[in-house]
């Protein structure tokens, strides 16, 4: 099937949607984390699975949000086309982030097995991470969808007038 767009725009769209989640989850997620007591919250204090928003953050949450672009898109058509494709970008997201990670995070594999931290602060970070990419799948399959609509018609109505 024909992908819609470029694969940079793709790139692009995914990037953004992703620093726009990130931006919304890491916000409540502070917010949340700063009323847990201090001795609730050590490991999230340390770690810091989300940062504050700053140029560096979020330069490099869209470097983040451009590799998963890049990682996801030989799947688009299964993703953007398929009639699971909301579960299976949710899965893959919430996949990544929990059997990815480059150091022991909070609600990570090698977070649970390599540090003492707590199973409320693993609880967390987990539920965190599962609405961000539930948010993301909603958002950008929205916008794909949509715009792939838009696109089939706009080719469609220049054929059929042409």
């Amino acid at each position: 099937m024909e992908k819609t767009g470029s694969l940079w725009s793709y790139v692009a769209r995914f990037a953004l949607v992703h620093v726009i989640t990130y931006a919304v989850i890491a916000i409540a997620f502070l917010a949340f984390q700063g009323a847990l007591p201090a001795q609730g919250r050590a490991a999230l204090d340390f770690f810091a699975p989300y940062r504050p928003l700053n140029l560096i953050t979020l330069a490099g949450q869209i470097i983040r949000g451009g590799f998963l672009a890049l990682i996801l898109y030989p799947f688009y058509d299964l993703i953007v086309r398929g009639r699971r494709g909301g579960l299976v970008l949710f899965a893959a997201l919430w996949g990544l982030a929990l059997l990815g990670s480059v150091e022991p995070m909070p609600g990570s594999i090698e977070g649970v097995i390599y540090t003492e931290t707590t199973a409320a602060e693993h609880l967390v970070a987990l539920a965190a991470g599962a609405v961000q990419a539930l948010l993301f799948a909603w958002l950008f399959l929205s916008w794909e969808r949509r715009s792939g609509a838009d696109r089939d018609a706009h080719r469609a109505g220049s054929v059929n007038h042409g």
